[in-house]
């Protein structure tokens, strides 16, 4: 199996998710992948930078260097955690462009995470990527 660390590409991704078909073993990687987000400065989990719409503490923060945006964030689950490394895999990296073209339906589909989360475990991953391709309406 690939190690988790040096997953940076959604094809990347998915490959281990293949190799982890029951759901027990995918839930066990999305709590690994969990373990890999970026620390979260304490004093940005501010209200401003809560994601609305998700049912646990969830935090984002974004930046843009030469057009190219990276997303921070941070929940106070494992389980949201993991999902935001997915979405930080998926959406790390790319122009504004780019992340108004990420079909998430599609990619999740490709994963099968889906057919697994609860409805509020769902909208909460929904309201992070929301936010997320909100960036295209910031000035």
């Amino acid at each position: 199996m690939q190690k988790l660390t040096s997953i940076t590409q959604f094809e990347q991704l998915k490959a281990v998710f293949l190799e982890n078909k029951s759901w027990d073993a995918q839930y066990r990687l999305i709590i690994q992948l969990g373990k890999l987000l970026a620390p979260f400065p304490e004093q940005m989990k501010v209200e401003s930078n809560q994601v609305k719409g998700c049912e646990s503490m969830a935090w984002l923060i974004h930046s843009e260097q030469q057009g190219l945006y990276t997303f921070t964030m941070d929940s106070d689950t494992r389980v949201v955690k993991g999902l935001m490394q997915i979405v930080t895999i998926i959406f790390n990296n790319k122009t504004r462009e780019e992340i108004a073209l990420i079909d998430c339906d599609e990619l999740f589909a490709q994963l099968g995470l889906l057919n697994h989360l609860s409805p509020s475990r769902s909208n909460g991953l929904f309201a992070i990527i929301n936010s997320i391709k909100g960036i295209n309406h910031i000035d």
